[in-house]
């Protein structure tokens, strides 16, 4: 593989997300298309800024391979996860909209490095143009089901929190590539035994709202994108 783009001015933003659905009105916005590493990448002008965009995939792997995929090919301004979860708050109802403070890969054995926090500026910068709680991304290869599960993890960690399987994965790639990196998310359901189906009933509606905030982020913060994390 040839070495990755230093990061510059011109540089695209990386977009990121699971499935189709949840790359919103962005995916109309495509002004060309690339391959890397199996992966198609959409090239994007949101109002001046290029972007880059990729349907991942679910789970870490593939979120990461996206990620990797994404900053090799110049999308080093900023990284910017989107999608949906599943709230494990009773506060968390399906439609709202939850920023990341931190992610962590909650099916992780080893301890150190798990924990990625989210760019405090961008996600603030964010959260303005897209209110919405925040809070803990827990990120595991397997969608919270249970209630002993959903009770164990929300136990665990204060706050509020939402169980999603890419996250993690992606904001590790970014934090050693030295990319300021944000996520935000929809919530579709309660991560329940019935979690599935509030999926199915909610899905559609939630999928694509989060990317499509993401034209008024980039309007409102130009400054910071590009900067390297916590400058």
């Amino acid at each position: 593989m040839d070495p990755a783009p230093t990061p510059d001015a011109a540089s695209p933003v990386g977009i990121l997300c699971a499935l189709p659905a949840e790359l919103g009105a962005l995916a109309l916005r495509a002004r060309g298309r690339r391959t890397a590493l199996g992966l198609e990448l959409l090239e994007l002008d949101l109002d001046g800024t290029p972007a880059l965009a990729c349907v991942a995939g679910v789970g870490k792997v593939r979120a990461a391979r996206a990620a990797a995929a994404l900053l090799h090919h110049g999308a080093r301004r900023a990284l910017l996860v989107v999608g949906t979860c599943g709230g494990l708050r009773q506060r968390l109802v399906p439609g709202t909209f939850v920023h990341c403070t931190t992610a962590t890969q909650v099916d992780l054995a080893v301890r150190a490095g798990r924990d990625v926090e989210a760019h405090p500026e961008l996600r603030s910068a964010w959260r303005a143009v897209a209110p919405g709680e925040e809070g803990w991304f827990l990120t595991a290869d397997r969608p919270v089901l249970s209630l002993w599960r959903r009770m164990r993890l929300a136990r665990a960690f204060t706050g509020a929190c939402v169980a999603e399987m890419e996250t993690a994965a992606a904001a590790v790639v970014a934090r050693e590539a030295g990319v300021p990196w944000a996520a935000l998310r929809a919530v579709t359901d309660r991560a329940t035994p019935f979690g599935a189906a509030s999926f199915r009933v909610h899905f559609p509606a939630q999928a694509g709202r989060a990317a499509d905030t993401v034209p008024a982020l980039l309007a409102r913060w130009p400054r910071i994108v590009g900067a390297h994390p916590h400058a």
